[in-house]
């Protein structure tokens, strides 16, 4: 044993001041002198030349498509512009496109919906020029031409069946809103292209033609895509050596100078366009959420993002007419850090010099903690194998590693006693679970036994029943007291049997080996069943079935489904009065099968609506009514097995209508 122990905070604490506190205090003190100044100085004026001259490209670039819209209203004022002959307005767009290499579409809806354009594709390796037509004479089906580069000739490469109506445009509505030149929103290209090439994304400026007697001709249009918008600000960051992007004042993006631009911003149908604080890109996405979170409309802020950091500087601009654009530039340190490589070459020998303080530290205290250490965990883990043979280290002359150990031993021993009560006890409540779950199966299967065999059982008598019925009803045609009794008795013996067929449906549903045995079904056919033998339930109430013609056939379970349909008839029979019709409906609906029942009884109370679903529960109308409150549970759950709903609607004055909506096909 050692005479004298050491703390361990005290050991670790005289050996750091001793050795790295003088040296931090010192390459600290002169890396901050020579760098914060020289470096935000130099990178504050690098990033205001750099966002000058981004700011300058894209205002150009966003001028544009007005300057296009400007000219072609001056061109059809001035008559100019070939409204009249669509074939020479698409080669007039078309020229436009080709000296102006960032437009994606210069086009003309005209009042009746039709559309014309000259088009650049913004996506494919397929760039030729395109000429694009939407005629009524054409059933508004859009028309892709392609333009030989030589010959200039158009050839037809795609037709789409879309009817495409100007009209209903964004850029359209939005020109006759503003009633002149105006910037619309980003939207979704409907062209529908067999190439794909037109999948995009795009914004723009549009603008009414008018007559000289003031009558609206058309709206102009004059778009950009999104991805040209990334490509352009992709050129932009790669000559400053940074990233760039342009948003919404909303903080939805626009472009990108990263390599996701197109993450989020390319034409799928429901596709949500990215925000700045959402972007895949670390460092646009650091910026967007201070932009956000600090509303500043301009302004540059020095952010350290993964390990690295970048000069941020934004500012917005409002397009006329348009929407509020926030422009951002980011520019690495790496930009601005030439400052720092003098600051770097007087801080190298501090650098060696605590690297090898370090070192040496580091060696020490493997000697004198981390082996003692070791030896704990190597104990510890052949305690927690249950090696209880397992001797403690040697001592340290660490006296908290010694206590540490000496705890160690005491709860190791506690462990064991307390892990062979754990084993003993697990046995035994192991022993018990399995005795309880085998009886618990056994009580399952022999409920299933009672009830099949009770099934077959009261078969028997209820077809003698039924057969003795239907004899005395036949015989008993002219004595109406004796024919009134033999249908009470074909009723009493159709309900008691329709209740068993209900009882062995539910415990074939229950069952862990059930499976649906779908095949196709007439819908029709089974209606007619139903209403045929559901007849049989009631002589007081009349069924009338309302069947859509040329329904497909219903993917299912027929015999389930016709028990499905029979509980609900004869929950119906049971709550209308004698004499109402009860309404057996099937349509289509929004590509699923509607079935619906309806009655004309007191109907179901609006908090009991969802009750009256489960096993064995009853609404406050039941009372006094037959029945066990099995069988819309059992009608709930054959429409879950096909993937289907069900509602409650009431009717007015008075009743109720289940309404089912099946898949055609089960999932």
């Amino acid at each position: 044993m050692f005479a004298r122990r050491i703390a361990l905070r005290s050991f670790l604490t005289f050996a750091l001041l001793a050795i790295l506190l003088p040296i931090s205090l010192a390459s600290g003190t002169l890396f901050y002198r020579s760098a914060v100044g020289a470096m935000e100085g130099f990178a504050l004026q690098l990033a205001d030349e750099v966002s000058q001259r981004v700011r300058e490209k894209l205002l150009s670039f966003f001028d544009v498509p007005q300057r296009a819209v400007a000219f072609n209203v001056e061109q059809a004022r001035a008559g100019l512009l070939m409204v009249d002959h669509p074939d020479q307005l698409m080669k007039q767009f078309m020229l436009q496109i080709d000296q102006q290499p960032q437009l994606t579409f210069i086009s003309l809806g005209t009042r009746e919906g039709e559309y014309y354009a000259g088009s650049r594709p913004p996506l494919g390796s397929d760039r030729a020029l395109r000429m694009m037509r939407a005629t009524i004479s054409g059933d508004r089906a859009m028309e892709v031409f392609r333009v030989d580069e030589l010959t200039r000739q158009p050839t037809l490469i795609s037709r789409s069946e879309i009817d495409f109506d100007a009209r209903n445009r964004p850029w359209y509505t939005n020109a006759l809103d503003y009633d002149g030149t105006s910037w619309y929103a980003p939207y979704r290209y409907k062209i529908e292209d067999v190439q794909g090439a037109y999948r995009a994304i795009g914004m723009g400026a549009s603008a009414p033609l008018r007559a000289r007697n003031g009558d609206l001709i058309g709206i102009v249009t004059a778009d950009v895509s999104l991805s040209q918008l990334n490509d352009f600000l992709n050129t932009v960051a790669s000559e400053s050596g940074g990233k760039a992007f342009l948003a919404e004042a909303s903080g939805e993006l626009l472009a990108m100078s990263s390599a996701d631009a197109s993450m989020g911003l390319t034409g799928a149908a429901g596709e949500r366009r990215p925000r700045m604080d959402e972007s895949g890109d670390p460092v646009v996405r650091a910026l967007g959420q201070h932009i956000l979170r600090t509303g500043q409309a301009e302004g540059h802020e020095f952010m350290e993002v993964g390990g690295e950091r970048h000069l941020m500087r934004w500012w917005t601009h409002v397009l006329h007419k348009g929407p509020t654009l926030t422009m951002a530039i980011m520019l690495p340190e790496s930009r601005f850090d030439a400052p720092l490589r003098g600051v770097l070459r007087n801080t190298i020998y501090t650098t060696l010099a605590v690297m090898l303080a370090s070192v040496l530290f580091s060696l020490f205290v493997a000697s004198r903690l981390v082996r003692p250490l070791q030896s704990l965990s190597d104990w510890a883990t052949r305690l927690t194998q249950d090696d209880w043979t397992a001797k403690a280290p040697k001592s340290s002359p660490i006296r908290e590693l010694r206590s540490l150990a000496d705890a160690m031993g005491y709860m190791a021993r506690h462990m064991q006693e307390h892990a062979q009560d754990l084993e003993a006890m697990v046995a035994q409540r192991t022993q018990e679970l399995e005795s309880a779950v085998a009886s618990i199966e056994q009580t399952v299967l022999d409920q299933r036994h009672f009830i099949a065999m009770l099934s077959h059982e009261v078969r028997s008598p209820l077809a003698v029943i039924n057969t003795a019925g239907q004899l005395l009803a036949l015989r008993s045609k002219d004595i109406p007291a004796q024919e009134a009794l033999a249908q009470r008795i074909l009723r009493g013996s159709a309900r008691l049997s329709y209740f068993f067929d209900n009882c062995l449906t539910q415990d074939r549903i229950d069952s862990q080996n059930f499976a649906l045995e779908p095949v196709d079904v007439d819908v029709a056919e089974m209606v007619m069943w139903v209403t045929e033998n559901g007849g049989q339930l009631s002589t007081a109430h009349t069924v009338q079935q309302q069947v859509q013609a040329d329904l497909p056939a219903l993917h299912g379970d027929p015999v389930l489904l016709r028990v499905m349909l029979m509980n609900l008839l004869s929950n119906a029979f049971k709550y209308a009065p004698a004499g109402t019709t009860v309404l057996l409906r099937v349509t289509r609906e929004s590509g699923r099968c509607r079935l619906s029942v309806e009655d004309e009884g007191p109907g179901i109370q609006p908090d009991e609506q969802q009750k009256v679903f489960e096993k064995y529960r009853r609404g406050r109308t039941a009372e006094g009514k037959p029945g066990a409150g099995l069988g819309l549970a059992l009608v709930k759950g054959i429409v879950e097995l096909h993937g289907g709903t069900i509602t409650l609607q009431s009717r007015s004055p008075t009743g109720m209508c289940f309404v089912i909506e099946l898949p055609f096909s089960v999932a």
